[in-house]
């Protein structure tokens, strides 16, 4: 019995140590003001938008808070050439039917006099960037491949493979987009460079055609077969650079690699230099094609 009850009383002693040893420890962490985030497109083929927004506290559960009220036209060649309306139903989204063309450059330039603090009050441009050529997406098949197919597939099934061809003349760069049933796949980052094979051609004589989307899934009963859209686009050099830089400082994490480094896009504060917003006002041309799984 003496040595059950000297386990209470140890049981006890180290319960009532634990919760004497509770502190509540208040971290002074100064907040940095709030930065302007940009992320917008302009292409040959779809809906001019961009979204204006600013960063929140780090310990803020809120979401970015979006602006409104901001003035925002896109330039063409140095000329103005429309304004952008902003959506009823999302604050902070710019939008215009305008749409560009390959060779001319643009820019956007954003006018904040109201709906934001001081620090971002006044004007902002975009970096001025070609709209580049790209090249059309030649046909979409289906694929069945294995680890000793060209293109090899680790898993052995039904692919969707893409044929297309770079233009001859080097500097080209092209990201590819894709999506299943109409869903994007969210935070994906698939570029291609002509940089050590200019004028090549996927999908003839060395190399294979590009391997995109597998195995496909067969469907469940009374269900479609799985719809896979792609899109290509041309990008520019400086931003698949930005994407690379970016790329590099999501992927960190270990404790050897180095500190995450301020990342900046192209978009700057006019007359005051080395102030940029964060985020990036794309120039892409696209060119898309699709294909539904055969069972």
């Amino acid at each position: 019995m003496m040595t059950k009850h000297f386990k209470y009383l140890a049981l006890l002693f180290i319960a009532i140590g634990m919760q004497s040893c509770t502190d509540v420890v208040d971290l002074d962490v100064d907040a940095a003001p709030p930065e302007l985030v940009v992320d917008g497109v302009i292409s040959n083929d779809r809906e001019l938008y961009v979204k204006l927004s600013q960063t929140s506290g780090f310990f803020d559960n809120n979401a970015f808070e979006k602006i409104s009220g901001a003035r925002v036209s896109i330039f063409e060649n140095g000329q103005e050439m429309s304004v952008l309306d902003e959506s009823p139903n999302e604050a902070g989204t710019y939008l215009s039917n305008f749409k560009g063309s390959i060779g001319n450059e643009y820019r956007i330039r954003v006018e904040i006099s109201t709906n934001a603090p001081d620090q971002i009050i006044g004007t902002w441009w975009s970096t001025a960037d070609t709209m580049k050529r790209v090249p059309n997406i030649d046909s979409m098949g289906q694929m069945s491949l294995d680890r000793n197919t060209n293109p090899q597939a680790f898993f052995p099934g039904e692919y969707a493979v893409m044929y297309f061809g770079d233009f001859e003349g080097k500097g080209d760069y092209y990201r590819l987009i894709r999506s299943l049933n109409d869903s994007v796949f969210a935070q994906e980052n698939f570029f291609i460079t002509d940089e050590n094979l200019d004028g090549f051609y996927f999908g003839n004589g060395l190399f294979p055609p590009v391997s995109i989307y597998g195995p496909f899934e067969d469907p469940e009963a009374g269900e479609e077969p799985d719809s896979l859209g792609v899109r290509l686009e041309s990008v520019t050099e400086a931003f698949f650079d930005y994407m690379q830089v970016l790329n590099t400082q999501v992927q960190t994490g270990s404790p050897f690699d180095a500190p995450p480094a301020l990342v900046l896009g192209n978009i700057h504060k006019e007359n005051e230099e080395g102030t940029y917003a964060f985020g990036y006002f794309r120039v892409v041309a696209g060119s898309n094609a699709g294909l539904r799984y055969e069972p």
